[in-house]
């Protein structure tokens, strides 16, 4: 028996779905699809009959955990954020240039202060956003592992926050992803990777090396029909050893299918 095993970036999932425009209510239909596909793309790859078993033996989701935490009501915070917006002169003159704009007659010192408290009022308003984001997808992932005991959520990735630019940078998630591949081999023969990065391929090559067999997946829009030809261009799937395309139709033919079953 052939035992599957899926590696899941979650950050490349959620980002080829939004992509689709499509919502998933019930992700054990669609890990059960991309299984299917799995064992079937497999066979045709490796030149197995149709007779040989397989399992999924589990699903292992990789997700972001935490965040860089500013307590801004905290001195030392305030204090290392006004030296970083006085230490960089291209964010500092466009906060001075939008104060000015409604206060043309402010004097120097009091623009510069005032440019400060706008851009710290924008900052911590948008912090906030992502905060209750990052409580909201723990929500997510707690209802995920209360509907499949297959499926395990690693909270493995951490956003590091950039202040000036208000933008996260997401850290650690794909070298978790990577190492564990290597780290549970033996829990599995035929590894499924969901990632659009090329951190796993070192991963990659060490398990062909020991008789794994590795997929990767390409999230396509239409139908197989509409894709037919279309070639793609990751540096992940070209290390692979096979690779099985999910289609947007088959997807929602999935969400319609489980909204009859719910209705």
């Amino acid at each position: 028996m052939r035992r599957f095993a899926f590696f899941v970036d979650g950050s490349n999932l959620y980002g080829s779905l939004r992509t689709m425009n499509l919502e998933i209510g019930n992700y054990g239909l669609l890990y059960g699809h991309i299984y299917r596909e799995a064992v079937r793309v497999w066979q045709e790859a490796t030149l197995q009959t149709s007779h040989e078993s397989a399992i999924l033996q589990r699903v292992y989701w990789y997700a972001v955990g935490s965040v860089d935490e500013w307590d801004l009501s905290s001195p030392q915070s305030r204090s290392a954020l006004r030296g970083a917006f006085v230490r960089d002169a291209e964010i500092r003159a466009l906060w001075m240039t939008r104060v000015s704009a409604n206060n043309p007659n402010m004097p120097e010192d009091e623009l510069e202060e005032a440019a400060w408290q706008a851009c710290a009022s924008d900052f911590r308003d948008w912090y906030g956003q992502k905060m209750r984001a990052l409580d909201g997808m723990r929500r997510f992932y707690a209802g995920v592992r209360s509907s499949s005991d297959l499926i395990d959520i690693r909270e493995a990735g951490h956003w590091k926050v950039n202040f000036l630019h208000r933008w996260v940078e997401e850290k650690g998630l794909d070298t978790a992803l990577a190492v564990d591949m290597v780290a549970l081999q033996d829990n599995y023969d035929v590894a499924v990777v969901v990632s659009g990065d090329a951190d796993a391929i070192p991963s990659i090559r060490h398990l062909k090396e020991r008789g794994k067999h590795i997929g990767a997946v390409e999230f396509v829009g239409g139908s197989a029909t509409d894709t037919r030809g279309r070639a793609f261009s990751s540096r992940l799937k070209i290390h692979a050893d096979f690779v099985l395309r999910i289609h947007e139709n088959d997807i929602l033919h999935l969400d319609h299918r489980n909204r009859n079953l719910n209705g």
